[in-house]
């Protein structure tokens, strides 16, 4: 082997070594650095927030109801809202619309149909534990969905249908989305305890721990 075949190989392994060597670094980041979210604005009367003003953990999920890893966060906020009642959950629409999700902007528009109706969480819980039965339906078939699950949690069915296409409603969640963007979200579930992103907790345990320490 000649010297500049070697002195080749020299350089393309340390070239190599550099771009593991950044993946690596790259890849143990916590996420905040790595998309350098900014700071959500403050919790306001039109976002649809459960839990005491006053709690000392504040929780802003940016969220996409027909996001499988949202549904599965789902049932562990509502494990932390059981066993921590003491934290305030805020919920902003981030619809991935039209793709990868297509269902996703008319269910945030049931969501948003039944706040109008003092039910968002309502609606929220139909739509996260049903997800399976309409998350790969057509979309008039969905609307029929949400429409019966309208119906379930007592809402006003005319009222429902008049808010759905109601620009107030499609604004709220253009203004929810258009903030995530401007954070830098890119992807959902993404969520920020006490103003700050987290790397999304791996199971409930994971989760609590997040929850306690802000606490602290």
């Amino acid at each position: 082997m000649n010297i500049k075949r070697i002195i080749f190989w020299i350089v393309f392994l340390a070239v190599l070594g550099l771009i593991a060597w950044g993946l690596i670094v790259a890849l143990n980041k916590p996420l905040h650095n790595q998309l350098r979210l900014g700071t959500p604005s403050e919790v306001k009367t039109i976002d649809n927030a459960r839990g005491p003003i006053t709690a000392p953990v504040t929780i802003i999920e940016y969220s996409d109801f027909q996001c499988p890893a949202c549904a599965m966060y789902y049932t562990l906020v509502e494990q932390l809202i059981a066993s921590s009642p003491n934290i305030r959950v805020v919920y902003r629409n981030f619809p991935l619309y039209p793709l990868p999700h297509p269902n996703s902007m008319i269910a945030a528009q049931a969501a948003e149909s039944a706040a109008k109706q003092g039910k968002f969480w309502e609606m929220h819980d139909m739509l996260f534990s049903k997800q399976s039965a309409w998350s790969d339906l057509p979309k008039e078939k969905a609307l029929d969905m949400f429409k019966s699950y309208a119906t379930t949690i007592g809402l006003n069915i005319v009222q429902y249908s008049a808010d759905f296409d109601s620009p107030t409603v499609k604004a709220k969640i253009d203004a929810d989305r258009t903030e995530g963007e401007t954070l830098g979200i890119n992807s959902t579930p993404t969520f920020f305890i006490n103003g700050k992103a987290i790397v999304n907790p791996q199971g409930y345990d994971a989760f609590k721990k997040i929850i306690d320490e802000a606490t602290r």
